[in-house]
């Protein structure tokens, strides 16, 4: 396993996880934030503007690279396939989202620098300016795209049921019904099941927690990204995934909506990675290669 030795800056009194009741509580939250800090951001990664009548200059990627290092902000807890520690080396980070941040840092010309957030506080903490980027499994949903800038999408992902290995009669989202569902807070797995029904959703802050629920039979089921399944669903034992996955959707990366220029030279390096085939190399490290990557033209 490839792992890489980076800076890493973890938040000594994480903040408490929004805990959202609909996708329309996470946005009015995140506005209500930027309204707040306003110009209060962390100065490495605050954006810069400089006012000219009638035009607004975005200095983010020249910020970016006068500092040296992209700040890039993830969950490590419960991180596997995205970003976690490795076991075998303390202090040190792989994942596919790893591998993909270290290509688009060396693109940039800068290094590297993990900052670790919860994951229900990514975009809140972008708006503060804690970081440049979020990359973490985040969907592009309308909800977001009102208060963050979208890269192109990096992954295409699906939604996965997953079961104790004695159940029966689990296999679509139809037989979730009259079912208690875990999943995490803030996913577009929340949002089918809150939207599905008879279902009764229980919300986690962490991917850990639901799998462990599960196991211990507190609920019936896992309903989260592929991905996630096959890293926690399909290697536990008492557990096994169940059913064709089904929803798609992409995962991006996010930024503060004035920083454009940022969010361009991060969209070149995907370009780049796509066409040397280095995205799909990743891919292929990790398990994680199939047909529906060919929407995004990795081949």
């Amino acid at each position: 396993m490839n792992t890489m030795k980076i800076d890493a800056r973890h938040d000594g009194d994480r903040p408490a996880p929004l805990r959202r009741s609909g996708a329309a509580a996470a946005v009015a939250a995140a506005m209500a934030l930027a309204m707040v800090v306003g110009g209060c951001a962390a100065k490495s990664a605050t954006p810069q503007t400089t006012a000219v009548p009638g035009e607004v200059h975005d200095t983010s990627l020249d910020r970016v690279k006068k500092a040296g290092v992209l700040l890039w902000g993830a969950d490590v807890v419960g991180g596997i396939p995205y970003v976690y520690e490795d076991p075998q080396h303390k202090g040190q980070y792989t994942g596919f989202e790893m591998d993909i941040a270290k290509g688009i840092a060396a693109s940039l010309g800068v290094r590297l620098q993990l900052v670790v957030k919860a994951w229900d506080t990514l975009i809140p903490e972008l708006q503060r300016g804690s970081f440049d980027m979020a990359m973490n499994g985040i969907e592009d949903t309308p909800e977001r795209a009102q208060i963050v800038r979208f890269s192109e999408p990096y992954y295409i992902y699906s939604q996965q049921i997953t079961v104790r290995r004695d159940t029966k009669g689990i296999a679509t989202l139809e037989d979730l019904k009259g079912k208690r569902v875990a999943t995490l807070s803030g996913t577009a797995a929340e949002d089918i099941l809150r939207s599905t029904p008879g279902v009764q959703p229980v919300i986690n802050p962490e991917i850990i927690y639901s799998y462990r629920d599960l196991a211990d039979g507190k609920v019936d089921a896992v309903l989260l990204d592929k991905p996630i399944a096959v890293a926690y669903g399909a290697t536990n034992p008492k557990l096994m995934n169940v059913g064709e996955s089904f929803n798609e959707g992409r995962y991006v990366i996010v930024f503060r909506t004035e920083d454009r220029a940022l969010s361009e030279a991060v969209n070149a390096a995907i370009e780049q990675m796509k066409s040397s085939g280095e995205l799909k190399k990743i891919y292929e490290k990790y398990g994680l290669m199939d047909v529906h990557q060919q929407r995004i033209q990795v081949l």
